[in-house]
């Protein structure tokens, strides 16, 4: 169980079952203490900067993709792109009886 639970029951085991004010003041005080903080960050060195500048030029190209892909059906769907009959149905072919 995470800490949220436990600030959750212990609020609502002080303030006697209905949280109120002082539930919240002492799940925002414990909530306060037990928050490490943001993790430290790292810097990258330039392999993985390239690597992750790659990965996102990659993941733009195929939004572009899609992002056309859906335009074009959304067009076609409208009726905004005109599509040309289908071919006349051929006859069949005559059986002769030689």
């Amino acid at each position: 169980m995470g800490p949220e639970i436990w600030i959750a029951m212990a609020a609502v085991f002080v303030s006697g079952g209905a949280i109120g004010s002082a539930g919240t003041f002492l799940a925002q005080w414990i909530l306060k203490k037990l928050d490490t903080g943001p993790a430290p960050q790292r810097n990258l060195d330039a392999v993985e900067r390239d690597a992750l500048r790659s990965e996102v030029a990659e993941l733009h190209r195929h939004l572009r993709n899609m992002d056309a892909r859906l335009d074009f059906t959304e067009r076609l769907l409208d009726g905004a792109l005109p599509l040309a009959p289908p071919p006349e149905r051929l006859s069949a072919p005559e059986i002769s009886d030689s």
